[in-house]
C-alpha cells in the first residue's frame, strides 16, 4: 500500500500540466521580484532597469524548453528540472 502512495505522488510531481503550470507561476514570481528590484536602479541607467524583466521571461522560456526536452529522459525526476529552472529564474531576475 505504501508503494502505491509513493507512486501516486511521483506521478503527480511528474505530470506535464502541473510542471508547466509551476513554470508559469515561477515566471510571475520572477516578474514580481524583477519589478521590486528594478525600481532600485538609478535613473541614469535608462533602459538598464528593464533587463531583470527580460531575464525572468528568457529564463522562463529556457526552463520550459528544458523541461519539455528532458522530461522523457528523467521520467521519475522531471520535476527537479522545473524546480531548478524556477530558482534560476528568480535569481536571474533579482538585482545582485
Amino acid at each position: 500500500m505504501e508503494t502505491e502512495n509513493k507512486s501516486e505522488k511521483r506521478t503527480l510531481l511528474n505530470g506535464i500540466g502541473l510542471n508547466i503550470f509551476a513554470i508559469f507561476i515561477g515566471i510571475i514570481i520572477a516578474l514580481i521580484v524583477a519589478s521590486n528590484t528594478s525600481s532600485d536602479m538609478p535613473a541614469s541607467s535608462n533602459h538598464g532597469a528593464i533587463f531583470p524583466f527580460f531575464n525572468a521571461i528568457l529564463f522562463g522560456i529556457i526552463t520550459l524548453i528544458a523541461y519539455l526536452s528532458f522530461k522523457n529522459i528523467f521520467k521519475n525526476y522531471s520535476w527537479i528540472i522545473t524546480l531548478i529552472g524556477i530558482l534560476i529564474m528568480i535569481f536571474a531576475s533579482a538585482k545582485i
